[in-house]
């Protein structure tokens, strides 16, 4: 259905900005001309150099913070008139005040929350100017880089005085009858009357399947008073539903239309899915009454070289490559992520634990993690006044997403281990089942077995739904039980994982002496071996799974702890997680890499992540040697001298061997079954000697952005990987190089800069098209001959 009665438009373009403060920011008669001219989303902090001496910190990256101004002067349009005209920020970091030529209109303290400003009585013939002061000055503040200004998309909305309520429309299913083939769902709808007179007004529901099929057609009746709300409830059977998953997640289509004696007024277009998400206490994670372990990854917001923006194509590249590692989990740590983060989630096909709050009453030690006293500054300044504000916001904005399963209404909070705690704990809870009676509420726990006076206090723990556990391997003597003593003591309890570690950190490449790469991957493959073997266990969501910008040791100014680097680029332990976690594919992968000049004889361990039975090794042709791994354990599947047990060697997830180095080739073959099925080949590789180069699309949207791999290869064509020379890259035509990263959290170059070195072989460049027409990316590199990508941009 054509949408003629709701006007909702971008609002990015054509804004001014300055850094500092300005005391006649908001005044429309401000002359603003020598202001900087851009486009939101824009995150300051990343624009500019990084400094030890920054009051950020480490937990915010040692990144700048201040004050700034934006601007912008639009026209009242015809269209305007006896309209409601709002303005959506989905995100402004942080503390931010709203004018409307001169007056305040609004505002947020929360840097995550979205949230709307009326605009309505504001509005005049002519030029108007919204001003918007970003105050991101009280330092520390955040635990990890939070980036400063209107770093989200920013909306217009025009529509009629009978409108659905902003956030208005929640519809969840039901009820599932697996036997009769059959869906029943909820549709609650608020509608506003601000006409000024009494109206019978009604909202008529459809839903369309992903083919465009109509598949069902509900309504509801309401009258109602001038200046009040109404709700409207209808409960649509749907027919032989495609139901929606991890594996296959589909989508539907919520067209409503509010009517008033029968005449259209608002439309609202909601994509949603058919589920059911429960956690159980002896099954785990039910998903359509089925159990799903959760295979999850805890991720900031940064995106590496934009900062705190965050463009649709990033994400969709990073989120397609944890998918394709087998990831099936995302928590937001420690906020509410961008609302076009959640639609990726919901396409793609990720379980989504959706996180309000790092922090309470009690402000956390920026510098060290703890709560402290004498650091005042976080979210706990606004708690108390605003947190069941943005708790509201949080929910009603993305209770439709099928993606989201659970809501987290804190992460390692201080409070777990106080009475008053427990208080809070109750009221945010019942908040959430009021708002949302279809989904658990969790809370991230790190104190369950801590020393006292740290212990989280057990009350805090039973009046959550689901029990989010943070950090069990760091529980000294109850480390190696986990769960058990808990499920023992309290069967009842749901069980989740919502933060353990990843791996060890390191950067992508790194194979230094001091560094135990073979190690990396030890402490989750005892936590996998457990939690696949227990049914209560829901899953876990691991740290992190994408490097992060903050919570660093100057010079680094990010954490390394993820599977991606913050280029996306996958490190070694990605295809350790894809070994155990994706097995519709066979995965074979060896490290270290084979350039090892000066260091023959000297003994290195070659390390394979797989999901083969077995592997063979060779070095120049000759035998190593094979191993295998058992998990689970075979039980009494072999015979007692079935010769395939000689082939089974560890009960680590990964194999190992220790061969003194020679140049040359590393061989690699995976048997399942007894049939050979993998090979791969490490070779000792020479100089660079060309560039290659690659990016994820070939047509961009204007505004849209490309990623294009670059790496380096020697004379026989091999990719070096140890690479590290200087790359240059230059834009043409309507576009222009946002930036490059190479992962290397230790590299101190704007990340805008159009030279960089690359990473162990690696670089990714950024291109933004800033119109239509034909891009041109010249690649270069001294030494060896550029290279051209063509783009286009419609």
């Amino acid at each position: 259905m054509e949408n003629n009665y709701r006007r909702h438009s971008c609002f990015n373009h054509n804004w001014l900005f300055k850094l500092g403060d300005d005391p006649e920011g908001f005044k429309p008669e401000l002359n603003d001309e020598t202001w900087q001219q851009l486009n939101v989303p824009h995150d300051w902090s990343i624009e500019y150099p990084i400094n030890k001496d920054n009051p950020t910190g480490r937990g915010g990256g040692y990144a700048l913070a201040g004050i700034g101004w934006y601007r912008k002067h639009f026209n009242y349009e015809e269209n305007m008139k006896n309209k409601k005209v709002s303005l959506m920020f989905d995100g402004v970091y942080m503390d931010s005040s709203v004018y409307l030529n001169g007056e305040l209109v609004g505002g947020c303290g929360y840097g995550y929350s979205s949230f709307t400003v009326d605009l309505t009585e504001g509005l005049r013939e002519g030029d108007n100017v919204i001003a918007v002061r970003v105050n991101n000055s009280l330092q520390p503040n955040s635990r990890w880089y939070s980036g400063s200004g209107i770093y989200r998309n920013v909306w217009l909305d025009i529509y009629e005085k009978v409108h659905v309520d902003q956030w208005g429309i929640f519809c969840f299913t039901n009820r599932i009858y697996m036997n009769d083939d059959k869906a029943i769902l909820q549709i609650n709808t608020r509608i506003v009357n601000e006409s000024g007179i009494p109206v019978n007004t009604g909202v008529m529901h459809r839903i369309y399947d992903h083919e465009g099929v109509q598949v069902s057609y509900t309504g509801a009746p309401l009258f109602l008073k001038p200046g009040t709300s109404g709700d409207t409830m209808v409960a649509p059977t749907i027919k032989n539903p495609h139901l929606w998953t991890d594996s296959d997640p589909y989508l539907y289509t919520l067209e409503s239309t509010v009517v008033v004696d029968g005449e259209p007024v608002d439309f609202v277009r909601t994509k949603i899915g058919i589920r059911t998400a429960v956690f159980d206490s002896d099954k785990g994670f039910l998903l359509n009454g089925k159990s799903v372990k959760i295979k999850g990854m805890c991720l900031h917001h940064d995106c590496g070289l934009t900062g705190a923006v965050g463009y649709r194509e990033t994400w969709e590249r990073r989120l397609l490559a944890l998918k394709e590692m087998g990831c099936n989990g995302i928590r937001c740590a420690h906020n509410p992520p961008t609302p076009e983060f959640l639609d990726l989630c919901d396409e793609m096909g990720f379980l989504v634990m959706d996180e309000a709050f790092d922090e309470w009453l009690l402000t956390k030690n920026k510098l060290n993690n703890y709560y402290s006293e004498t650091f005042a500054y976080g979210y706990s300044q606004f708690f108390s006044n605003h947190g069941e504000e943005d708790l509201l916001r949080m929910i009603r904005r993305d209770r439709n997403h099928p993606s989201v399963i659970l809501w987290s209404i804190g992460n390692e909070i201080p409070e777990q281990s106080a009475a008053e705690g427990v208080k809070i704990l109750k009221f945010l809870r019942d908040i959430c089942h009021r708002e949302d009676p279809s989904r658990m509420v969790t809370s991230a726990c790190d104190n369950i077995a801590a020393a006292a006076p740290y212990t989280t206090n057990r009350e805090f723990e039973n009046e959550l739904d689901v029990v989010g556990y943070n950090y069990t391997g760091r529980w000294n003597e109850r480390a190696e039980t986990l769960y058990d003593e808990d499920k023992r003591l309290y069967p009842k309890r749901r069980f989740c994982g919502a933060e353990n570690p990843a791996g060890l950190s390191s950067f992508r490449g790194d194979y230094s002496p001091e560094r135990n790469y073979v190690a990396a991957t030890l402490e989750h493959e005892w936590l996998w071996r457990y939690t696949v073997s227990r049914d209560f266990v829901a899953g876990d969501y691991l740290w992190t799974g994408i490097d992060y910008l903050g919570e660093a040791g100057w010079p680094s100014k990010g954490a390394p702890c993820g599977p991606l680097d913050t280029a996306g680029f996958p490190k070694d332990t990605y295809y350790y997680f894809k070994s155990i976690w994706n097995q519709n594919q066979i995965t074979l992968h060896l490290l270290p890499h084979w350039n090892w000049e000066g260091e023959e004889g000297v003994f290195k361990q070659v390390v394979a992540y797989t999901n083969c039975e077995h592997v063979k090794l060779y070095i120049n042709g000759r035998l190593v040697g094979t191993k295998g791994y058992m998990c689970p354990n075979y039980g009494c599947r072999f015979e007692w001298n079935d010769p395939r047990r000689e082939d089974i060697t560890t009960h680590d997830l990964h194999l190992v061997w220790d061969i003194p180095y020679q140049p040359g080739e590393l061989k690699a073959i995976g048997y399942i079954a007894g049939k050979k099925v993998a090979e791969t080949i490490v070779k000792t590789t020479k100089k660079p000697n060309a560039l290659k180069a690659m990016a994820d699309r070939e047509k961009l949207r204007v505004g849209g952005v490309a990623h294009i791999d670059i790496s380096t290869i020697d004379i026989d064509g091999l990719h070096v990987p140890d690479a590290t020379p200087m790359i240059n890259c230059k834009v043409e035509g309507p576009a222009h190089l946002v930036g490059m990263d190479s992962g290397d959290l230790m590299d101190h170059t704007l990340y805008s800069s159009p030279s960089r070195k690359m990473l162990s072989g690696l670089l990714m460049a950024m291109v933004q098209a800033d119109g239509p027409g034909d891009i041109r990316v010249i690649v270069s590199s001294k030494g060896m001959k550029d290279i051209i990508i063509n783009l286009k941009a419609e």
